[in-house]
């Protein structure tokens, strides 16, 4: 928290009195937690922990950013997405953002060369996990050298990038295009980034 935020007057937390997990699988683990609110009253609380961090992945090229259709099942709609996913045990976030780049789109990226933009919260209300965002130099499928399919995993559908300029995806925003907070969170960070650089996508 900055010190512009920290000088504000804070509302009073929510206290956790235990932790009561009620399901849990190989991603994560969802909790009941009983707490105390600002006023002393007793009460309940969702809370989902994923196993691991999240990563997203803003890519960017000559021909601005692309974004990966993809079917979502809770929406039951194809939603428009920078790649996403979440780190292995013990996996690197750089190295797991690398490898849902290559997974989800087919572009190849060193970890190495992937730029740092900043971590996220989904759903501050429900998920405690955080997500790492990185942005992605890379290729538009039409170019000479371009990538290999993706290879999403079983339970995935993803079609090929759709590649949009800064105009473009700022008319996306205004027609309600994109509605993916991870990615939208996603966008703005990289477009703080690209105001600060002086760099960025195409207009």
């Amino acid at each position: 928290m900055d010190n512009e935020t920290s000088a504000h007057a804070q509302p009073p937390p929510i206290r956790r009195q235990r932790a009561v997990e009620v399901f849990r699988n190989r991603f994560g683990a969802l909790f009941n937690d009983e707490v105390l609110s600002p006023s002393g009253k007793p009460g309940r609380y969702l809370r989902w922990q994923w196993s691991h961090s999240g990563v997203v992945i803003v890519p960017r090229g000559q021909d601005g950013l692309a974004f990966v259709p993809t079917y979502r099942y809770p929406i039951g709609e194809v939603s428009l997405e920078f790649p996403r996913g979440g780190c292995e045990a013990h996996e690197d976030p750089a190295v797991a953002a690398a490898r849902e780049l290559r997974e989800e789109t087919g572009f190849d990226c060193a970890p190495s060369a992937l730029r740092p933009l900043g971590v996220i919260h989904a759903e501050t209300g429900l998920i405690e996990s955080d997500v790492h965002v990185f942005a992605a130099e890379v290729r538009p499928t039409g170019s000479a050298d371009a990538p290999p399919a993706a290879e999403p995993e079983a339970m995935e559908s993803v079609a090929e990038p759709v590649w949009a300029s800064r105009t473009e995806v700022v008319k996306w925003l205004q027609s309600g295009s994109v509605t993916c907070g991870v990615t939208l969170a996603a966008l703005a960070l990289a477009l703080a980034d690209d105001s600060g650089t002086g760099s960025g996508p195409p207009t």
